[in-house]
């Protein structure tokens, strides 16, 4: 879910207009990238900001690595248990 962008992201949700908007609770774009790297709500499992150049090879990185992994597994399932925390919702 976290590579291809689907799952139970804002920017995904808004796309199939189940959502009025692609923020996160926080105010920035809820994408894949803003969850692992940026948001205040996802912390514990941040990953270090790959730079424009380099993100296939850093997910590549993420992706082959087992510990990496595991705080991905970790980060989806927050975001998938937690989701009315940390997408705003207008509705």
């Amino acid at each position: 879910m976290f590579v291809t962008g689907h799952g139970p992201f804002p920017s995904y949700l808004l796309r199939f207009n189940l959502r009025t908007h692609d923020n996160c609770s926080c105010g920035e774009k809820g994408d894949p990238m803003h969850y692992a790297t940026k948001c205040p709500f996802t912390l514990s499992w941040h990953f270090q900001t790959p730079t424009v150049s380099l993100k296939l090879q850093w997910l590549k990185n993420i992706l082959t690595n087992n510990f990496s992994r595991t705080r991905l597994r970790l980060l989806m399932r927050f975001i998938c248990d937690e989701n009315n925390l940390i997408v705003e919702d207008n509705n």
